[in-house]
């Protein structure tokens, strides 16, 4: 199923927003994430310039760029070291305990916290360089799911490794990433709904072009409304106008063209017939049937443009339909009356079924519908078939159906069947194709619609606003 435009645009809408705060979400946790693995790089930092003035009454800097001590002051100065992060480990615990371990050349471990494992740190993280010190991520080898921030110091043939649990900045990322997801869904929400809310107003224009270009269909008169502001949908208004003024001159110009030539043809049809009427008189019987047929051909090319001359007055002025008081149910119950007689001549079970539906309208007008709608039933319906006809009232409306037994219409042609002139030629004889076009026009001129549909069989549906 195609979607509406307003939905469209939503829908672009809340991709787009949801990409952007897919987006945002990912820059903000990831700006997040390293600040404060900046922040605790800072501490580890901190931690090992203290212990180096403790140790050493310097500075880390100075520590560094003084010369090599003498043999032995390396690992005198380790254990110095080891014993004053004994003091400060003890002085900390849980998440802020200062793990350390050292160790002399690649795998020789001199020291390292009692908490530790025996398997130590795994010094496998990817190492990102900050002045003297080297700064990685690692997993804590004492809980598993646990992670470490580890700093690394050179000390001549020793490397002074200090970690600290990331557990307090991981509960710190876990909860501003809950607040920030929040924020950017409230955020994608209401971004969303003020998409849809534009699309709305936008296309409100356009919405009040199309409500007044179908409200304009039957008119024989009139324009789209034109904007103060000449923007895209002020253009296509004008465009509109433009077709819709092309629309009405043809259609005039050959409604113009049906009335006067049906005018002119009646004429000349009244005097054919009367000179035959003559003639007949004047002639031998043999003569007379031929006569006869000749003399029914115009009767029906005479009906035929007085059905002419009717749609084009229903279609060119449906405002003049005279209007008093008719009930609906009356006009089908009489007519199933008479009707009734034929249909039992053709084999063909005729119900009718009504509840009191007035209108106001030309009641021989309806009266005309009703007929075109049974006889065309009657006509499509086989012997041993029925046609059921209904009349009640259904929210506001009078609502009529004829419904018969036949082969159905095809769905291509329900609208087709109400075009000029549409008949079905598989039949004998053909119909003028005019009574169905009429039926519809009177609906239209009483300020109703007919319409087809073919649940199984054919069945054709009245409705014309009912009479308060």
């Amino acid at each position: 199923m195609t979607a509406s435009i307003r939905g469209r645009i939503t829908l672009w809408a809340f991709a787009t927003f949801a990409l952007l705060i897919a987006l945002a979400g990912a820059l903000v946790l990831g700006g997040l994430e390293r600040a404060l693995l900046r922040l605790a790089d800072r501490d580890l930092q901190e931690e090992v310039e203290a212990l180096c003035a403790e140790t050493a009454d310097a500075s880390l800097a100075g520590l560094l760029l003084r010369a090599r001590p003498p043999d032995g002051g390396w690992g005198d100065l380790v254990f110095e070291m080891r014993d004053a992060l004994e003091a400060r480990r003890a002085l900390a615990g849980g998440d802020r305990e200062l793990l350390y371990e050292i160790h002399r050349d690649a795998d020789h471990v001199v020291a390292r916290s009692p908490s530790l494992p025996e398997s130590g740190l795994d010094r496998a993280g990817k190492a990102v360089r900050r002045g003297a010190l080297e700064f990685r991520s690692e997993s804590d080898p004492r809980t598993a799911g646990g992670s470490l921030r580890v700093a690394t110091l050179p000390l001549g043939p020793y490397r002074l490794a200090l970690a600290r649990s990331t557990g307090p900045l991981v509960r710190i990322h876990e909860a501003v990433r809950s607040e920030v997801l929040a924020m950017l869904l409230c955020v994608g929400a209401v971004g969303v709904l003020g998409a849809y809310l534009i699309a709305t107003r936008a296309l409100a224009p356009v919405r009040r072009l199309a409500d007044e270009a179908d409200r304009l269909r039957s008119l024989s008169e009139g324009s789209l409304p034109r904007g103060r502001r000449a923007d895209e949908i002020d253009d296509l208004a004008r465009v509109l106008n433009a077709l819709l003024e092309r629309v009405r001159a043809d259609v005039a110009r050959t409604r113009r063209f049906t009335a006067d030539a049906a005018h002119e043809i009646r004429t000349p049809l009244a005097a054919i017939r009367g000179h035959l009427e003559l003639l007949a008189e004047r002639v031998g019987d043999d003569a007379r049937g031929d006569l006869a047929d000749v003399l029914e051909e115009v009767d029906r090319l005479a009906r035929l443009v007085n059905r002419l001359l009717l749609l084009e007055k229903l279609e060119g002025a449906p405002d003049a339909v005279r209007r008093e008081r008719v009930d609906l149910s009356e006009v089908v119950r009489e007519l199933a009356q008479h009707l009734g007689v034929i249909a039992r001549e053709q084999g063909i079970r005729l119900s009718c079924d009504t509840s009191p539906a007035p209108v106001q309208g030309d009641p021989e007008q309806l009266r005309q519908v009703f007929l075109n709608l049974i006889g065309n039933a009657l006509e499509h319906t086989p012997v041993g078939g029925s046609v059921q006809l209904r009349v009640a009232l259904e929210d506001g409306n009078a609502r009529a159906t004829v419904r018969d037994s036949g082969p159905g219409i095809a769905a291509d042609r329900l609208e087709w069947i109400f075009d000029r002139f549409a008949s079905d030629r598989s039949r004998a004889p053909a119909g003028s194709g005019l009574g169905l076009p009429i039926a519809r026009a009177i609906a239209r001129a009483h300020g109703g619609e007919l319409y087809a549909a073919s649940p199984g069989g054919a069945e054709l549906i009245l409705e014309i606003p009912a009479a308060s």
